[in-house]
């Protein structure tokens, strides 16, 4: 099965509607291509918000009545019967059209702040995942170096952008080297810090713009995890530090920035 298939059959999928092989077959591509996830996280969430009691909404009569003087006049010949028929209708058009297009708005609405926070908690798994795998195996670094001028000429060639590389060994969190890494589905750089015996990771990739943000997500498997754009940079911050400690690293970066 490819993307364009799955995303066909997401939505099947999502409310139980497949037989049972296309059912297992959506659920395998999902879980082995990191883009469909997402997409499906965001069409989750969103299914999830839309049910929520607090969007259901009863139309005010006047709109009811707007909708009934909208339809077309019957003409005076035709019998009291079919006036009672048509009244009929025109509350049964009334009661599902009015729901139906209020959820529409809402969905408009609702799906950009719902896809936000499912993408970042998959980003936030992906970059879990990176830095646990980075301390098990042997390739905590590519470069292993404590000077940031040797650092960041490494990434020359090896990435189609140049990373900004700081050292912050006077308050504590040394730079220790860099790798290079893959998350998103592109090839990012690795910063590698130490405070103590706590190694730090930090992941990096162009993003649009050059404000500076932050964000915290929720905390994965232990790990700490925080989230900055820093002129022009998304960085994903990730260690088993406290999350006191993994903010004053963030404002250094931020700070920089």
């Amino acid at each position: 099965m490819n993307c364009d298939d799955a995303r066909v059959l997401m939505h099947g999928h999502l409310d139980g509607e497949l037989e049972l092989a296309d059912d297992l077959e959506v659920q395998r591509h999902i879980e082995d291509c990191p883009r469909c996830m997402r997409e499906y996280a965001a069409l989750r969430a969103m299914h999830s918000r839309l049910k929520d009691e607090a969007f259901r909404f009863e139309a005010p009569a006047t709109l009811k009545e707007k909708i009934r003087r909208s339809l077309p006049a019957a003409a005076m010949s035709r019998s009291n019967g079919y006036q009672a028929r048509r009244g009929a209708w025109v509350q049964r058009t009334a009661r599902f059209a009015v729901p139906m297009a209020i959820g529409a708005m809402l969905a408009l609405i609702i799906a950009p702040r719902a896809m936000a926070p499912a993408i970042n908690q998959q980003l936030a798994n992906q970059v879990v995942a990176s830095h646990v795998r980075s301390l098990m195996a042997t390739h905590l670094m590519d470069v292993a170096s404590t000077d940031q001028h040797t650092v960041k000429p490494w990434f020359n060639g090896k990435l189609d952008f140049s990373p900004p590389v700081n050292d912050f060994v006077k308050d504590g969190f040394p730079l220790v080297g860099g790798r290079l890494d893959y998350i998103e589905g592109r090839p990012v750089a690795a910063l590698v810090y130490q405070h103590g015996k706590h190694v730090i990771n930090v992941f990096m990739w162009p993003t649009t713009g050059a404000a500076t943000s932050a964000e915290r997500i929720e905390t994965e498997h232990g790990y700490n995890v925080e989230q900055l754009t820093v002129a022009g940079m998304n960085c994903w911050v990730v260690s088993d530090l406290n999350q006191m400690e993994l903010d004053k690293f963030a404002n250094l970066i931020r700070a920089k920035g």
